[in-house]
C-alpha cells in the first residue's frame, strides 16, 4: 500500500506543486497589484463560492467517488453512477445561478465594506462557479477511477492557463479583480472538454432514480458537514470583516493563510491517492497495520516540515510580499499547524468505509459552533491572532473527535504511547521555533542558526525513538 501511495501521491504532489506552486510564485505580483481591500474582496468571494459549492453540489461527488471505486463494480454501474451525479450537478448549479441573479443586490450589499463590489465582478464570479463545479466533479471521477496522470495534467493545465490569462487581463487591460474570474470563465470549459474525452467510456446520457437515491443517502448528511467545515475554516474572515469593519484586515489575514497552501498541497495530494486505495483494500487483513505505519510517517515527516516552515514565516513574507503584509508572520505558524491537523482526516476513513456519514455533521457542526464562539471572544482581545487561534483550537477538536469515532468503525493499528510522546515533544519545539524572534529579539544570523539547530535536534529525536526509520521506508518502497 505504501508503495502505491508514494507512487500515486508523488504524481499528485508534483502536479499540485506545479499547479499551486506557480500560483504561489504570483503572490509578489498580487500583493503589489491588488490593494489589501481588493485582496479582501477576493477572499470573501472565495468564501461565498465555497459555500455555494457546499450546498448546491449536495456533496454528490463524494458519493460518486465512494461507489465508483469499490472493488467488483461493473462498468455499467460506474457509468450510471457517474453520469447521474454529473447531470444532477448540472441541474443544481443552473438553479443556483437563477437564484443568485435574483438576489444580486442583497448579496453585494452584505459582502461589501469600505469598497463596494462591482456588479461586473459579481457576474463574472457567478459565471465561473458552475463551470468550476463541473470541472471539480469530473476531476473526482478521474481521481477515484485512478486515472492519476490525466487528473494531474488537467489540473495543471487548468491552473497554468488561468495564470497566463490573468496576467494578460491584468497587464494588458487592467481589469483588476475581474481578471481572475474572466480567465476561469475561458479556461474551465476547455478543460471540461478534455475531461469528458478521457471519461467518455464512463459517461452516458443517464439520470437514474435508483442511483440518485443511493448517492443522496450517502452524500446528503455531508452537506451540513461541508457547511460546518466552511464555518470552521472561514468564519474567522467574516468575523474580522464585521468586527473590524475592514476588508483590508481580511486581505492581510488571507495573505498569511495563503502560504499554508504549501502544506495543503502535499496533504491533498496524498489524500487524493490514499482514499481510492483505502476503499479498494479496506477488507484486506494487512490494511489496518499498513495504515498505521503510513500515519506514523505522516506525523513524523509532516511535523518536521511545518516546524521548518513556521520557523521562517517572517522571512517568507519578506521575500514574497510587500511591507503591509508582514504582520501576518505571527499568524502563519497557527495556519501551518491547523492545516497539518486537518491532514489527520486522511486516517478518519472508518466513518466513510462503514457509510456512517450521518455522524460527520454532528461532529463538525459542534466544532463549527465552538469556532464561532472562540472568534467572537478572541478577536476583540487578540485581533487577527485571536482569529487564527480560534481556528486552530476548533480544528483540533474536530479532527481528534473524528479520528476517535472512526477508530470505532475501522481500527487503524498504531503505537499510541509513542505517537503521543512525539506530539508532546513537537509542541515543546514548535513554540520557541515559531516565535523565537518575538520572545527574544536576535539578529538575523543568530536567529537562523538557533532555529536550524532546534529543527535538527527534533529530527534527531524522531530518528532516535524510531518514529522515522529510513531503512524500513526504503525496504517497503524497493
Amino acid at each position: 500500500m505504501l508503495k502505491e501511495l508514494i507512487k500515486e501521491g508523488g504524481i499528485y504532489t508534483i502536479a499540485n506543486l506545479l499547479t499551486k506552486g506557480v500560483s504561489l510564485l504570483l503572490i509578489p505580483f498580487y500583493s503589489d497589484y491588488f490593494t489589501t481591500s481588493e485582496y479582501g474582496i477576493l477572499s470573501v468571494l472565495g468564501i461565498a463560492g465555497a459555500l455555494t459549492a457546499a450546498i448546491f453540489s449536495f456533496q454528490i461527488y463524494q458519493g460518486v467517488g465512494r461507489f465508483i471505486s469499490e472493488k467488483g463494480i461493473t462498468l455499467k454501474e460506474q457509468q450510471r453512477i457517474g453520469s447521474s451525479g454529473l447531470f444532477f450537478t448540472l441541474i443544481s448549479y443552473a438553479v443556483f445561478t437563477v437564484i443568485a441573479l435574483f438576489f444580486k443586490d442583497q448579496v453585494i450589499e452584505y459582502i461589501s465594506e469600505e469598497e463596494r463590489i462591482q456588479d461586473s465582478t459579481y457576474y463574472w464570479c457567478l459565471a465561473t462557479l458552475g463551470l468550476n463545479g463541473i470541472f471539480y466533479t469530473l476531476g473526482v471521477q478521474l481521481k477515484f477511477l485512478r486515472k492519476t496522470h490525466v487528473f494531474s495534467l488537467t489540473s495543471f493545465a487548468h491552473a497554468l492557463l488561468n495564470i497566463l490569462l490573468i496576467l494578460i487581463f491584468v497587464l494588458g487591460f487592467d481589469y483588476r479583480i475581474d481578471s481572475i474570474f474572466m480567465a476561469s470563465f475561458i479556461v474551465s470549459p476547455l478543460m471540461i472538454l478534455v475531461q469528458v474525452f478521457y471519461l467518455k467510456k464512463y459517461l452516458v446520457f443517464y439520470l437514474g432514480k435508483a442511483e440518485l437515491k443511493k448517492l443522496f443517502q450517502y452524500s446528503i448528511p455531508l452537506v451540513p458537514a461541508a457547511i460546518a467545515y466552511l464555518v470552521l475554516n472561514f468564519t474567522d474572515r467574516l468575523f474580522i470583516k464585521d468586527l473590524n469593519n475592514s476588508l483590508g484586515d481580511v486581505g492581510i489575514y488571507d495573505m498569511g493563510f495563503k502560504f499554508s497552501a504549501i502544506v495543503s498541497i502535499i496533504i491533498f495530494a496524498f489524500q487524493s491517492a490514499l482514499a481510492p486505495i483505502i476503499f479498494e483494500k479496506y477488507k484486506d487483513k494487512e490494511t489496518p497495520a499498513e495504515l498505521g505505519r503510513i500515519m506514523r510517517l505522516f506525523i513524523g515527516v509532516g511535523s518536521l516540515g511545518i516546524l521548518t516552515l513556521s520557523a521562517f514565516s517572517y522571512e517568507t513574507l519578506y521575500v514574497f510580499t510587500q511591507e503591509q503584509y508582514f504582520g501576518a508572520s505571527v499568524l502563519m505558524p497557527l495556519f501551518y499547524l491547523s492545516v497539518f491537523i486537518t491532514g489527520l482526516g486522511l486516517f478518519s476513513g472508518g466513518i466513510h468505509i462503514q457509510k456512517k456519514t450521518h455522524l460527520i455533521p454532528i461532529i463538525v457542526i459542534t466544532a463549527g459552533l465552538i469556532n464561532v464562539g472562540l472568534n467572537f471572544w478572541l478577536i476583540p482581545i487578540l485581533d487577527l491572532f485571536g482569529a487564527a487561534l480560534a481556528t486552530l483550537i476548533s480544528t483540533l477538536i474536530n479532527h481528534v473527535i473524528l479520528f476517535g469515532v472512526s477508530q470505532k468503525y475501522y481500527t487503524i493499528i498504531y503505537n499510541r504511547s509513542k505517537t503521543l510522546l512525539v506530539i508532546g515533544v513537537f509542541i515543546i519545539f514548535y513554540i520557541p521555533v515559531s516565535y523565537l524572534s518575538d520572545i527574544y529579539p536576535l539578529d538575523l544570523l543568530s536567529s537562523i542558526l538557533i532555529k536550524g539547530g532546534l529543527i535538527l535536534l527534533y529530527l534527531f529525536f524522531l530518528v532516535k525513538v524510531n518514529f522515522l526509520n529510513f531503512d524500513q521506508i526504503r525496504k517497503r518502497l524497493f
